[in-house]
C-alpha cells in the first residue's frame, strides 16, 4: 500500500494551551505542524518556507496584527493564493466571517471546539494525514521530541513519568490510562506503553510537579504501582536519554519494593 504524502499545517494561535492541544492531535493524525503565536511570526514562517504549507489555521483574535490583516497579507503572496485558510473565532460573527471569506478564507471554526471537530475540518480541506499505526514506544518518543523542542525554546522543564503496575489484571491498563487522562491537564500525554506500564509526558513540569502527579495517581489507580521520573534538561538532553533515566529510576523503585525478585520480573516489559 502506498503511503500518504506528508501534509504541512501552519497553526497560528496566541493561546499556548490551544496550540499545544491542537498541535498534538494533528501530529498524532500524521500532519506536520508548525506554530506561530502572532501574526508577524506567521508571515515570517510562511515567507521563509521553501514549499508553501498545505493549510493555514488562523485565529482571528491575535495580539498586534489581527487575523484578518494576516490573512490579507498572506493572500498577497503568490504561493499562498490557492492555499486553504481556516479561520478560528470566538464567536460566529457573520460580518467577521464574511470579511474573512472575502479575503480568501475557505472555512471557519468557532471556539471552543473539540479536537474531533478540528480533525474533521482539516481532513475535509486537505485529506487525511500520512499516519500509519505507530507503536506505543514510537508515539512516546515522538511526543517527547516535540515537547523537548518546545521546552528548549523557552528554557522550560518536561517531566517523564513511567508507572508500572504490580499484578494488574489483564486489559486493565487501558482503563487506568483513561482515569489518568481525566485527572491530568489537557497538555499532558498518557500512553499505554505495555500491558503493565504507563508513560506520562508532563510539559512545564519539574521534579516536584512530577511527584505531585505521582501522589495524585497513587490515590486514583487501583493496585500497587512503582514509578520512575526523569526531567528535561536535568536528566537528559533528548527523549532517549530521558527514557533511559526514567527506566533506571523505575527499576530501582521496583527492586526496593520487590527485593530478591528474579531479574526477568524486574525488567521492564516495554
Amino acid at each position: 500500500m502506498l503511503a500518504l504524502p506528508e501534509k504541512s499545517v501552519l497553526l497560528v494561535e496566541d493561546s499556548t494551551l490551544t496550540r499545544f492541544s491542537s498541535r498534538r492531535v494533528l501530529e498524532e493524525r500524521g500532519y506536520l505542524v508548525d506554530e506561530a503565536a502572532s501574526g508577524q511570526e506567521a508571515l515570517v514562517k510562511a515567507r521563509g518556507k521553501g514549499e508553501p504549507y498545505d493549510l493555514v489555521i488562523l485565529d482571528i483574535h491575535l495580539p498586534g496584527m489581527d487575523g484578518l490583516a494576516v490573512l490579507e497579507n498572506l493572500k498577497r503572496l503568490p504561493e499562498y493564493r490557492y492555499v486553504p485558510v481556516m479561520v478560528v473565532t470566538i464567536e460566529s460573527n457573520v460580518a467577521v466571517v464574511k470579511k474573512a471569506i472575502d479575503l480568501g478564507a475557505v472555512e471557519y471554526l468557532c471556539k471552543p471546539y473539540s479536537v474531533e471537530e478540528l480533525v474533521r475540518r482539516v481532513e475535509k480541506l486537505i485529506g487525511p494525514g500520512a499516519r500509519r499505526e505507530a507503536t506505543p514506544a514510537e508515539l512516546l518518543h515522538k511526543v517527547l521530541r516535540n515537547e523537548i523542542n518546545r521546552a528548549s525554546r523557552g528554557a522550560l522543564n518536561v517531566a517523564l513519568v513511567l508507572a508500572r503496575s504490580e499484578g494488574l489484571g489483564k486489559g486493565k491498563i487501558v482503563e487506568c490510562a483513561r482515569q489518568a487522562r481525566r485527572r491530568l491537564r489537557e497538555i499532558d500525554t498518557v500512553i499505554e506503553l505495555s500491558k503493565s506500564t504507563l508513560a506520562l509526558v508532563l510539559p512545564h513540569t519539574g521534579k516536584e510537579g512530577a511527584q505531585v502527579v505521582i501522589t495524585k495517581l497513587a490515590g486514583l489507580l487501583p493496585g500497587t504501582w512503582s514509578y520512575g521520573v526523569a526531567v528535561y534538561p536535568d536528566n537528559g538532553k533528548d527523549g532517549e536519554e530521558l527514557f533511559a533515566y526514567a527506566e533506571a529510576s523505575l527499576k530501582e523503585c521496583w527492586e526496593k519494593k520487590n527485593p530478591g525478585a528474579p531479574a526477568q520480573q524486574q525488567a521492564l516489559d516495554t
